[in-house]
């Protein structure tokens, strides 16, 4: 690649999220709503989302259901300019929906998801027969037996995988295929609950992939390549809602992936762009454009020479 329209295409779940801010986690018993906001979600949906709003190519290979959720979350997808003429509508289907409980003083949230329908390993293949050429493939883990075949052609056809899951047994060979493995301290920590954040990086590398990076949150991002441990540290905004930060962060590594940039300066890019999606309510209002990302990163630059 290599044109400022990378093309970037997505396997992997899009949903319906209903985000609300409360001051306070409750057991039981009523709690005071501040705000609340409806809009599409999941993994690569939002990826994809955030690739597009920098100015990619962007396009989906998806399951929704027939239903009001459904029709929601393709059109809020269709609003970003993302291609979705490769997901498939399951009649009698249900679309997955979370919902997403934020804490108004911290800006972190607590997710409530319901999985939708299935995927369907012999339709995701026929869509990689309708597939056009990409320059970056993105995949989630929800739907393995379509993820698998989806990133096995992408591996053949020479264009990079990036991935957003934890690689749990269930998905040890879909680790294999990732050329990029992003994942969150959660994630990292549970696989490796003793380990350093180098341990934690070399047990993720042993998995296969030739980039391997964990996201946490205020810490910044800790990240792996050529054998060699890295740290890039958060850029300051003041949080609102941190839903979706680390798909946007995907999103926009993977764009930077695509500009064939090298992997420090994706790492850069994306933690700028993950930072400034926390500054609203909603995993995709908040998503910044080009302009706004690198706005963000020459100020972080200015911050560290004072």
């Amino acid at each position: 690649m290599h044109s400022d329209e990378p093309r970037i295409v997505g396997l992997g779940i899009a949903c319906l999220d209903h985000v609300f801010v409360t001051s306070q986690t409750r057991g039981a018993g009523q709690g005071e709503l501040l705000s609340h906001v409806t809009e599409g979600g999941g993994l690569v949906a939002t990826a994809l989302a955030a690739a597009a709003r920098l100015g990619a190519q962007a396009q989906i290979i998806t399951w929704v259901g027939d239903d009001e959720a459904g029709s929601a979350v393709l059109k809020g997808l269709q609003d970003e300019g993302i291609d979705v003429s490769l997901a498939a509508v399951v009649p009698g289907g249900e679309t997955a929906v979370s919902f997403v409980q934020v804490e108004a003083d911290t800006g972190e949230r607590t997710i409530y998801h319901k999985r939708g329908v299935e995927a369907e390993a012999t339709q995701a293949k026929e869509a990689l027969r309708l597939l056009q050429q990409a320059d970056v493939a993105l995949v989630d883990g929800v739907w393995p037996r379509a993820s698998l075949p989806f990133s096995r052609r992408m591996k053949e056809l020479g264009i990079p995988v990036v991935g957003d899951f934890c690689p749990d047994p269930a998905r040890r060979e879909l680790a294999w295929l990732a050329d990029a493995l992003i994942v969150s301290q959660e994630c990292s920590q549970r696989l490796f609950p003793e380990g350093s954040w180098e341990t934690r990086l070399r047990g993720l590398a042993a998995k296969g992939p030739t980039f391997v990076g964990i996201t946490a949150g205020e810490e910044g991002c800790y990240w792996l390549s050529d054998g060699e441990p890295h740290h890039h540290q958060a850029f300051h905004v003041e949080v609102v809602d941190t839903t979706g930060a680390g798909d946007v962060f995907h999103g926009a590594f993977a764009y930077g992936l695509a500009r064939e940039w090298g992997y420090e300066r994706c790492v850069e890019f994306a933690s700028a762009a993950a930072a400034l999606s926390c500054r609203v309510l909603g995993g995709r209002k908040g998503m910044p454009t080009l302009r706004e990302v690198e706005r963000m990163m020459a100020r972080g630059a200015s911050e560290q020479q004072a």
